[in-house]
């Protein structure tokens, strides 16, 4: 297929985004947008040379919709790539892409019965110094990984929560809290850069805003390849800090830092990436929001075209929210909580 005809359900600040980016895309042509509010709809879809739907059902029966992306509340994410997939729709979603261990595998399962393709934006992974970080790993530039720690310290107020008909902060909808909704991008980096995580305890609680999920929590890991590690994540600083993934080795060790690498200790140096991922990854300081995401999509239509599995699937991408699940499990149970199958089977023998 030559071009995509792109569906966009949710006309919010995200959907925008992939809008602008989805018009940068020779593949991809955005021809519908599906969004209850009609002033809202109308707009992002008239911007960009798209019809307009009050609801998704009727932009899942176009023929001209080849790919439908989710920008909606992660809670409604299920319901929604079901009824694409049985459209006969590809299915791309924001993070997280859902927020129950149920949601994830009826998303996995549903586009897997139906022969389409899921596929999660996780954008923090198409940033240059992430992936040279990823390389360097595999490569074993820092020797053995002994530590790994996400931290995501950030400061929303009570309007945060608030506005938009005060979905952000409630488990139905948002799935959680300071974790789920702000960190949940630094807890796929550190699961993707050290790999499975085995067991992990942890603490939560809300301190300083009136809602339903955690604005803080510390969780410890143990990853299954022997490595230590913490994730933090918390709405309730006085100001934003950058997103912080720290890794450290037996050779050496690295901070990632919002989009840069702030700290490079390898062992030797030598350049990880590829001349194409080196031309595809810019290497710039401070990129707008929306270029990674914009990366990604290339990646992912991409794929479309040539018929291969896309970037960030829904397998790779369940990862993330079965730690941030299990660290609530922990959390509310205040025992050490296992992920790891293999551990349990053993156990149980």
């Amino acid at each position: 297929m030559a071009e995509f005809g792109v569906g966009i359900v949710g006309a919010g600040t995200i959907g925008a985004v992939h809008a602008r980016a989805i018009g940068e895309i020779e593949e991809a042509r955005l021809v519908a947008v599906a969004e209850p509010r009609e002033e809202a709809g109308r707009t992002l879809a008239g911007e960009n040379g798209a019809g307009w739907h009050a609801d998704a059902g009727a932009l899942l029966g176009r023929d001209d919709v080849d790919v439908v992306v989710l920008c909606t509340p992660s809670g409604m994410h299920p319901d929604a790539a079901v009824a694409a997939a049985e459209a006969g729709k590809h299915v791309i979603t924001e993070k997280p892409m859902a927020v129950t261990l149920e949601g994830l595998d009826r998303m996995i399962w549903a586009t897997r019965e139906a022969g389409v393709t899921l596929s999660v934006i996780f954008q923090y992974r198409f940033n240059r110094e992430a992936l040279r970080l990823k390389r360097a790993l595999d490569a074993g530039l820092f020797g053995r990984p002994v530590l790994g720690n996400a931290l995501v310290h950030w400061h929303r107020n009570q309007a945060y929560y608030d506005e938009k008909g005060g979905w952000r902060g409630t488990w139905d909808l948002d799935g959680g809290g300071a974790l789920m909704n702000q960190s949940v991008h630094a807890v796929d980096l550190l699961q993707w850069l050290l790999g499975p995580v085995e067991s992990l305890c942890a603490y939560a609680d809300t301190l300083t805003h009136d809602i339903e999920t955690e604005d803080v929590a510390s969780a410890a890991l143990r990853f299954t390849s022997g490595a230590l590690g913490a994730i933090q994540g918390t709405t309730s600083t006085h100001a934003d800090y950058p997103l912080k993934v720290e890794i450290r080795g037996t050779e050496g060790g690295a901070t990632f830092e919002r989009s840069r690498l702030t700290d490079w200790r390898p062992a030797r140096e030598e350049e990880v990436l590829s001349a194409g991922e080196l031309a595809a990854f810019p290497d710039a300081p401070e990129e707008p929001f929306g270029a990674a995401h914009e990366r990604q999509l290339r990646a992912i239509f991409s794929a479309l075209r040539e018929g291969t599995e896309p970037p960030i699937p829904g397998e790779e991408a369940r990862k993330a929210v079965e730690i941030i699940l299990g660290i609530y499990r922990a959390a509310s149970e205040g025992e050490r909580v296992s992920l790891d199958p293999a551990l349990d089977a053993r156990k149980e023998a």
